[in-house]
C-alpha cells in the first residue's frame, strides 16, 4: 500500500512561547511532516500559497488582524480547504459560535484543550489517507 505524505501544519500565534510549545507537541506526532510558524496575518497569507498547509492552528487574539478575520479570508479562498483549529485563551461561546459559523473545524481553549490536538491531527491524517486510497 502506498503511503500518503505527512501533514503540513501552519501555527499562527503572536506569542512565541505558544508557538514553541505547539512545535514541541507536534514534533512527537509521526504523521506531521512539516510545520511553519507565523506571528502575523501578513506572514500567514504569505505562507499559505507556498506552504499549502493541511491544518492551521490559529489564535484569535492577534495584532493588527485577529484570527477571526484571518479565518474569514482563508475560507473565502476556493483553492484550498485546510482544517482550521481555532486556539484561544478567550473561549467564550460568542467567539466559538462565530468561528464555527465562518468555517472553523475546531475551537480549543489553550488552557485546557492542548491535549486534544494530537487526537485531531490523527483524525485528519486518517481522513487524508482514506481520500488518498479512494483516489479523491
Amino acid at each position: 500500500m502506498m503511503q500518503t505524505e505527512g501533514l503540513k501544519i501552519l501555527l499562527v500565534d503572536d506569542v512565541q512561547l505558544v508557538l514553541q510549545r505547539l512545535q514541541i507537541l507536534l514534533s512527537t506526532i509521526k504523521s506531521v511532516s512539516r510545520t511553519e510558524t507565523s506571528d502575523s496575518a501578513e506572514k500567514t497569507f504569505a505562507l499559505l500559497d507556498n506552504f499549502r498547509p493541511d491544518i492551521i492552528l490559529l489564535d484569535i487574539n492577534m495584532p493588527i488582524m485577529n484570527g477571526i478575520d484571518i479565518l474569514k479570508l482563508i475560507r473565502e479562498r476556493k483553492d484550498m480547504y485546510p482544517v482550521i483549529i481555532m486556539l484561544t485563551n478567550h473561549a467564550f461561546s460568542i467567539y466559538q459560535d462565530e468561528c464555527m459559523r465562518l468555517g472553523a473545524n475546531y475551537f480549543l481553549d489553550k488552557s485546557r484543550d492542548f491535549i486534544q490536538i494530537p487526537f485531531i491531527i490523527k483524525m485528519v491524517q486518517e481522513q487524508k489517507a482514506m481520500q488518498y486510497s479512494s483516489g479523491e
